[in-house]
């Protein structure tokens, strides 16, 4: 299964960035075409948008990790080691 975070996926992001743009902000859409200036943006937007998903990625990894790893014994404290 390709994922739309995978790098060789990059192209159909910006697609779909470019085009979301175009119907929830026609002007600023438009604005960007007009100025040659829309490449720039939704490079810079993808790469917010993928810094976004790696942070939230790390930290899903991080809780899971803590969640999944975090062991104590219920009966004692850890200044009553049996050892």
């Amino acid at each position: 299964m390709i994922h739309l975070s995978e790098e060789s996926q990059k192209q159909n992001r910006l697609e779909m960035i470019k085009q979301a743009l175009k119907d929830k902000a026609p002007l600023t859409y438009s604005e960007l075409e007009t100025s040659g200036k829309l490449q720039e943006f939704l490079e810079a937007h993808d790469n917010e948008m993928m810094a976004r998903y790696n942070d939230a990625k790390k930290k899903a990894w991080e809780e899971t990790l803590d969640s999944s790893l975090g062991f104590a014994d219920s009966c004692c404290d850890e200044t009553s080691s049996p050892m």
